[in-house]
């Protein structure tokens, strides 16, 4: 299959069949307060349920650019994929890392000759600057150039010379998430970091992994925590025994290094800082609330005095005034709320402004609303009390403590400040040399002169988000990627260039026109390129006939003989033909019965016999046609036969046999030799894991690669 292929380093997350039955309406379903982010983020609340919180929220509200409709989609679509059951419940959080335990024990009998591909720069052309999100950085007590960052779905990087080039720690692990990140400062070989994805969850939480040689090798440190999102650490000053955990479920302590935790307080911890000049003192935030501790983390106080409950909030403190605390608050709209300030310890607050909406795209703050709930950030300068920065989509500062703000990085370069690139997870001053750093959506910056210029150290990171690939079916150096927020991209002879925008989904390269490339923006937006350039849309609600809309990562495939033609599937299947000039389309299965809240989620065609196509669906069904290509395709449903419940995640036609299917659902891979009408269970051996893509190896004997989140494997001669 030429659109098909398993790319190095990252595992390639393909399509899953979505449920939307069994729902159950909740208290927290309503169109007036955005319940869904708290639900999200908890791991015993149904998704079905959070899915009907976010839907009702947004049935009427119009959806704007930076509204945090879109990071709730990329969450939608990772859920889907494996990390529920088929009822809704979240699967375990540690089970890939069990699964991984499992097969590091078993024999390699295999060894595969990886290389990866990349990217390792910002492809050339991109017009926004990036590569994928950060989340983390941890620094060095005394090395400038020594330190750390942490992605939520590329593991843990480091730098020794000042970020000229980067060396991920973290391979030998499952996919991982990192969201905090302490270097101990009385031994700095001793790394800790805290899993999962603090601000969107597209990793599970594992809690703390702890390593004694400089990242080298890891051991999981979470006794007494579990497998939780821990999303914030800091280390005593004095003491490195002694560090606080702000996490998914809590405020967790340990005195001994990390090898037992006790938690010391309950709820959603978003943040935790210690009072600069007195360690006993510690500030955090949970659900928008501010706590205050006076003695160690272990009793804890509602602020109330001046402070005013918000949607979420971030805290900064200074050494420059110790008793300077500074909060971030976002409302209900995700947009500013306000910037606090305590001048007695975290004692009480005062209002410092209310407005512009630092947390909106514009360059002036007069938008509406924001994205708080996934990107927002403060931190205080450690040498001047009054100059602080917040991140949004873009970097505001202020001179005079939050009293007046001015914008000091934009998410294209407008404004006629620096362009950073959107999205800002993260901001850290080196204790070393108190240079700025930020992490973003697209990687980390830094700024040694107060935000007035911003030096981008991202090249060398490969952290990209991929969505899709498509292979050229002769040039294995030609290869096209769609990615989350930065866009779709192509490698050309080994160098990647930018090709469309946005986030870039399902992709295909012309296996006869190699020059001809195809990029996709959600729910289908589907344009062609020539020489990668001269972009045309070729598909899309509203264009050609088209009149619906797919899922969020809308499936297509290229006709396997006749590469003018392609099937793609939105609420129906459709078939357009002269891709190459101005495509035809048409509705090929209008007798599906569908629903508006049923898309399809895979496609597959039958390189032995092109009549037969596969067309998995949203509501756990399952068809096929062995009339592809006549005017009036006639369906056959085989969800009844199916051979287990849950998500299929990808489908595989036998490139020579017409009769014999391979599907992935529940963590199993099945073969079929009757087109469907039943199924053998081919597993064997395989960990207990969501399976994402397979692909069948012609130069063996029925030989299948498989993907998941802990590695690709391989078997033939089944």
């Amino acid at each position: 299959m030429t659109r098909k292929t398993i790319l190095g380093t990252a595992l390639v997350l393909l399509l899953a069949l979505t449920r939307t039955s069994g729902q159950t309406s909740q208290p927290n379903d309503t169109a007036t307060f955005p319940y869904w982010i708290g639900m999200m983020q908890d791991e015993s609340v149904n998704f079905y349920d959070v899915q009907r919180a976010f839907n009702v929220y947004w049935k009427d509200r119009a959806i704007t650019k930076g509204c945090g409709y879109k990071p709730f989609k990329r969450w939608e679509y990772r859920m889907q994929n494996g990390r529920i059951y088929p009822d809704g419940t979240r699967r375990p959080a540690n089970r890939n890392l069990k699964a991984a335990e499992k097969l590091a024990k078993a024999p390699l009998t295999l060894t595969g000759e990886w290389v990866s591909l990349g990217p390792a720069a910002i492809p050339v052309g991109k017009g926004y600057k990036g590569l994928g999100r950060l989340n983390a950085i941890g620094f060095h007590p005394t090395d400038p150039n020594t330190f750390y960052v942490g992605a939520p779905s590329g593991g843990l990087w480091k730098t020794t010379d000042g970020a000229a080039t980067w060396v991920s720690t973290t391979d030998v692990l499952p996919t991982l998430g990192v969201s905090s990140i302490v270097v101990d400062h009385s031994n700095p070989q001793t790394i800790y970091i805290g899993t999962g994805d603090r601000d969107a969850g597209d990793a599970p939480g594992y809690g703390v992994l702890r390593s004694t040689d400089g990242g080298a090798t890891w051991e999981l440190w979470n006794t007494g925590m579990g497998e939780k999102t821990v999303g914030r650490m800091i280390q005593h000053p004095t003491n490195s025994q002694i560090i606080y955990a702000a996490t998914s479920a809590g405020v967790y302590k340990t005195t001994n290094g990390g090898a037992t935790w006790v938690q010391k307080k309950g709820g959603n911890i978003n943040d935790i800082v210690f009072k600069p000049n007195n360690p006993d003192i510690l500030y955090a935030i949970s659900s928008g609330n501010f706590f205050r501790s006076t003695d160690a983390g272990e009793n804890w106080t509602s602020i109330t005095n001046g402070y005013t409950t918000s949607s979420r909030a971030v805290v900064a403190v200074t050494p420059a005034n110790p008793e300077y605390v500074y909060v971030l608050q976002s409302q209900s709209d995700n947009g500013f709320k306000a910037l606090l300030r305590s001048t007695n310890g975290g004692t009480s607050f005062d209002t410092r402004s209310t407005s512009p909406n630092i947390l909106d795209w514009s360059c002036d703050g007069s938008g509406s609303g924001g994205q708080s709930w996934y990107d927002l950030e403060i931190a205080a300068d450690p040498a001047n009390a009054e100059l602080i920065f917040t991140g949004g989509v873009n970097i505001w500062k202020s001179y005079n403590g939050g009293q007046t703000w001015e914008i000091t990085g934009h998410w294209y370069g407008g404004c006629n400040v620096t362009a950073v690139h959107a999205d800002h997870h993260v901001y850290e001053y080196s204790p070393v040399n108190n240079k700025l750093y930020i992490g973003t959506d697209g990687g980390i910056y830094s700024s040694a002169d107060q935000g007035a210029n911003w030096t981008i150290h991202t090249n060398g990171l490969v952290i990209t988000q991929i969505y899709k690939i498509g292979q050229d079916a002769t040039n294995s150096s030609h290869v096209i990627l769609g990615a989350q927020d930065n866009g779709s991209s192509t490698m050309i002879n080994n160098s990647w260039y930018d090709s469309r925008g946005g986030d870039g989904m399902e992709c295909a390269v012309d296996p006869l026109m190699t020059n001809l490339t195809y990029a996709t923006l959600y729910y289908g937006n589907i344009a062609r390129l020539n020489n990668n350039s001269s972009e045309f849309t070729v598909a899309a609600n509203g264009s050609f006939g088209i009149d619906e809309e797919g899922d969020w990562v809308t499936p297509f495939i290229l006709h396997e003989t006749d590469p003018s033609i392609m099937f793609v599937g939105y609420k129906n299947i459709w078939r357009g033909t002269n891709l190459r000039g101005f495509p035809v389309w048409t509705k090929i299965s209008n007798s599906l019965n569908g629903s508006n809240s049923s898309n399809m989620k895979v496609l597959e065609q039958s390189p032995a016999n092109i009549e037969i196509l596969y067309a998995g669906r949203s509501d756990q069904r399952l068809f096929r046609t062995d009339n592809a290509n006549q005017a009036t395709p006639i369906w056959t449903d085989l969800t009844n036969l199916l051979p287990a419940s849950g998500n299929v995640s990808d489908i595989e036609a036998h490139p020579y046999d017409e009769n014999i299917v391979y599907l992935s659902q529940d963590g199993k891979i099945f073969k079929s030799t009757d087109k469907g009408q039943t199924w053998t269970n081919i597993s064997g051996s395989l960990p207990d894991v969501n399976f994402s893509s397979i692909a069948y190896y012609k130069g063996g004997v029925e030989a299948l690669y498989v993907s998941s989140d802990i590695g690709v494997l391989y078997r033939d001669a089944f």
